[in-house]
């Protein structure tokens, strides 16, 4: 039941807590830490068993798996707090057996006279994944008579609300409560602070940040003071910056480190990172001029970069663009490893068609392209000698990515140009590959021509190809096929229809809208204005369509039903609904049943097979009532954009009024082009999620696998070898390769736009007006609401009026978009998901605010000037 921090045996973190181990792994390696020991879990045994039997205890987890993996509402929280202190307020009246008494007396013999500092070490914390920072208690100054008050209230935070939401939201298996205590001498510190092996502010592997203050550190923890800031530069010791903080006290200009301590400090850090062989963060304390450890443990709120990726310290660095991120893939969390390698097979199969041969790592790599590390990262160090200076890169892509333009424009861009261009990539060098690559492509070039020349013949056959694509990609799978031979044949089948279809329609629609901008006077507001919605209210694009057909399910019920989602499931299972829901809603399935929220991810279920996730998106529009009828924005912007065609025709001459007819026709007549491109995909991707299925389902029964989800986590090609060769060892395989993925998975919840190879993430700088913050204008109008921050669809209700808040959204997000007032994005341009579905909607909408989830509170009332991109705080 009692350990010493001193002991030389190892020890169990199930029995110490995180905390504690982590202190005695210091002590073990030569490091300076306060003496003490700790009372560990089989201490607390005897209280955990009693509280576990309680119906308090019952009470508390129930309500905890009602809300599952989304964010509480604050009512659910209350009640949660609520039903958390009736289990602390049991457990505060349990008496101290003999042998629980023995061990703090103990503990007092050990440590003598003196103040203690009595912590919380749970097995569950200062883990890799999580760290459960600031949620369990610490007491500091406690004398020893008052040790077993101490350790009841570090006990009692381990059955905090807080404690249970933090791990239901990292998906903890189990949900229950263990805790050990740590007692130690207190150290009197001088100065005290914490440091961390990394910049958690840029997230450079190569710098080093630390924070001090004077005294204990406890108005830093509390938040109550600016401490000092210092920046390292670890390989060359450099001191980067030292910012004095307000300290509240009479030695305002006064620094609390020297340049030895700062040395001292910088030392003991990195040795630490080097025994946790990852970053961490560590509490020190200064004492007459001997530094002591308070606590290390790894750092979990930073972007980990694969090791394929990293160049070595004080080397050249490379700048990694996230392909993820770009339009029509908008995937900003962690992706599963099957997800990656459906990807990499797609870019696989481009290449060979580009280049004439099989594409294997290499030559992705010199082409600039990183599969290699859970994400898609696009080396752009290896072309800056072709795109010029940031100020042209930016103008070519700030109606596309605004974000990625200020990024271009950055004055950090400059440090990743490399000296030498890499041979394989210099101008002449790539001219010399264009005959071979225009040959290959010739068909590519060709089909361009159908929709100028033969427009007629064109249209006919647009509609029957899809069809004819359609109605193979809806057939019975072949069960007997290979997963790899399965997804490479309907790919290659979307190829050859989104070749003969949407491709060239969409390049012809986007060469005549380009068209019609040279027409107009560029310099008139009223012609810029018009043109604006010229491109907005077609009423074929498909995934409007979409958010039009959950509207329209939501009102063939009564909103009654939507108030238990599971129960309302199992009726449309079942088929005891009314009949005008259900044919709508077989409707809805043939034509959507590929798409649904974060759909590029293949782990994902779709609306097809789980109709869990529309009927949810439809609560939602039905909380909303008759208030916003998408069908009444979707005539007012036909409505607009047909005004418009008029206004311009009166305003240009009759030579360009002639082009503006035939330009305009165009791009009407192939306006939903661009979402098929997209839809055809998703319908592939349904096709290999159903194969994948059943392999996983085969692997279950046979006992090779615990669920069929771990089947995302493998590759085609071990999926492939598993299902040929009984002795391939799935389980071992999933473990050993997925440990990187299930990092990326358990850490991040967004990744940058752009971050090189240590780790540093380039950032578009944050525009500032007063009052205001300044994005990009992607959907006109004004309007006013309290911010809902989402970092997923399902995350917590999107009320009617909210300024819905989102790093990127994509088709399964559209239904939000009902209720909300106006969007504001961080990644996404003019043609990105979320302007598209805003400008449709009639929202305003603002792309382009970096760490956009971090700008803005739930609750925050704002101003959405999506004229000029403008986000006004009104409170």
């Amino acid at each position: 039941m009692l350990v010493s921090l001193a002991t030389s045996d190892p020890v169990e973190i199930d029995q110490v807590g995180g905390k504690a181990a982590s202190l005695i792994r210091l002590k073990q390696n030569g490091l300076e830490v306060p003496g003490g020991v700790v009372l560990t879990t089989l201490f607390f045994e005897p209280w955990l068993t009693e509280i576990q039997t309680s119906s308090e205890w019952r009470s508390a987890i129930e309500m905890v798996q009602s809300i599952g993996f989304r964010s509480p509402n604050l009512t659910q929280r209350a009640d949660l707090a609520l039903l958390c202190d009736s289990v602390k307020s049991l457990a505060s009246r349990f008496p101290l057996n003999d042998n629980q008494r023995a061990q703090i007396n103990e503990a007092r013999t050990d440590l003598g006279a003196g103040m203690y500092a009595v912590r919380s070490s749970s097995p569950e914390e200062d883990l890799g994944g999580a760290s459960f920072a600031g949620l369990y208690e610490t007491a500091l100054g406690v004398d020893p008579g008052l040790l077993t008050e101490a350790v009841r209230i570090c006990f009692l935070s381990c059955l905090d609300e807080r404690v249970l939401l933090y791990k239901a939201g990292r998906k903890f298996e189990s949900l229950a409560p263990r805790i050990a205590v740590i007692v130690q001498r207190m150290v009197n510190s001088d100065i005290s602070g914490v440091a961390f092996s990394l910049n958690p502010v840029t997230n450079d592997y190569d710098e080093l940040l630390i924070n001090a203050s004077w005294g204990l550190g406890e108005a830093l923890v509390t938040g109550d003071i600016t401490p000092d800031t210092v920046v390292v530069n670890k390989v060359t010791d450099e001191i980067i910056s030292y910012r004095v903080g307000d300290k509240g006290d009479d030695r305002p200009d006064e620094k609390c480190l020297t340049t030895e301590q700062i040395g001292e400090l910088g030392d003991t850090v990195k040795r630490i990172e080097s025994i946790y062989h990852e970053p961490v963060d560590v509490e020190w304390a200064c004492v007459a001029g001997q530094l002591h450890l308070l606590q290390a443990r790894p750092i979990t709120a930073y972007i980990p970069l694969h090791e394929a990726l990293q160049t070595a310290p004080g080397e050249p660095r490379h700048l990694y663009i996230d392909g993820y991120l770009t339009d029509g893939i908008t995937m900003s969390g962690a992706i599963s490893r099957m997800s990656g390698d459906a990807f990499t097979t797609i870019i696989k199969l481009y290449w060979q068609w580009m280049a004439g041969q099989s594409a294997n790592e290499t030559h992705l790599i010199d082409a600039g392209c990183r599969l290699d590390s859970s994400r898609m990262y696009i080396d752009i160090s290896m072309f800056m000698h072709l795109i010029g200076k940031g100020e042209a890169l930016a103008k070519q892509s700030e109606t596309m990515n605004p974000m990625m333009a200020g990024i271009f424009t950055s004055p950090e861009i400059e440090r990743y140009r490399p000296v030498r261009a890499p041979a394989h990539l210099r101008l002449f060098r790539l001219l010399r590959y264009l005959p071979g690559v225009l040959w290959r492509i010739r068909r590519a070039i060709a089909v361009l021509y159908g929709p100028i020349f033969r427009s007629d013949h064109f249209d006919a056959s647009y509609q029957q190809t899809i069809r004819e694509f359609n109605d193979w990609i809806t057939q019975p799978v072949d069960e007997s096929q290979s997963v790899s031979d399965c997804f490479k044949e309907a790919l290659v089948r979307m190829g050859i229809t989104i070749m003969d279809t949407s491709y060239p329609a969409f390049i012809y629609s986007f060469l005549m809208m380009f068209r019609i901008k040279v027409l107009i006077d560029g310099k008139s507001s009223e012609q810029l204005e018009l043109v604006d919605a010229l491109f907005g209210g077609h009423e074929d694009d498909m995934i409007v369509q979409m958010g039009l057909a959950i509207y329209d399910l939501s009102t063939l019920l009564p909103s009654s039903e939507f108030d238990d989602i599971d129960a309302l499931t199992v009726k449309l299972q079942d088929r005891k609904l009314p009949e005008a829901f259900l044919v709508r809603w077989d409707e809805f399935v043939l034509l959507y049943g590929c798409r649904g929220p974060l759909e590029m991810e293949l782990a994902n279920p779709k609306y097809g097979e789980a109709p869990h996730l529309a009927l949810r998106q439809m609560a939602s529009v039905a909380a909303g009532g008759e208030e916003f009828n998408p069908h009444d924005m979707q005539h007012k912007q036909v409505a607009r954009r047909e005004q418009a065609y008029a206004r311009l025709l009166e305003m240009l001459s009759p030579r360009k009024a002639r082009r503006l007819k035939k330009y305009y026709a165009v791009c009407v007549r192939y306006a939903a082009a661009r979402e098929l491109f997209k839809h055809h995909i998703m319908q592939v991707y349904e096709r290999l999620r159903r194969l994948l299925l059943h392999r996983a389902n085969n692997f279950v029964l046979a006992g090779r696998l615990d669920h069929c989800d771990q089947i995302f986590e493998m590759t085609i090609d071990e999926v492939d070898r598993a299902t040929q060769d009984t002795g391939f060892d799935i389980r071992a395989t999933v473990e050993e390769k997925g440990a990187f993925d299930r990092k990326l998975q358990s850490q991040v919840r967004h990744f940058p736009m752009a971050i090189d190879s240590r780790g540093r993430i380039l950032r578009s700088p944050l525009k500032f007006e007063e009052g205001a913050l300044v994005g990009a204008a992607v959907s006109a109008g004004i309007a006013r609401g309290p911010i809902k921050v989402l970092n997923d669809p399902f995350e917590k209700e999107l009320l009617p009026g909210d300024i819905l808040v989102a790093v990127t959204t994509d088709p399964g997000w559209t239904p939000l978009f009902i209720p909300a007032a106006a969007v504001i994005l961080e990644v996404g341009g003019e043609l990105q998901h979320g302007a598209l579905v805003a400008r449709e909607y009639g929202k305003p909408c603002v792309s382009g605010i970096q760490d956009v989830t971090q700008q803005f509170e739930d609750g925050q009332m704002v101003e959405v000037d999506g004229n000029a991109g403008v986000i006004r705080f009104i409170d």
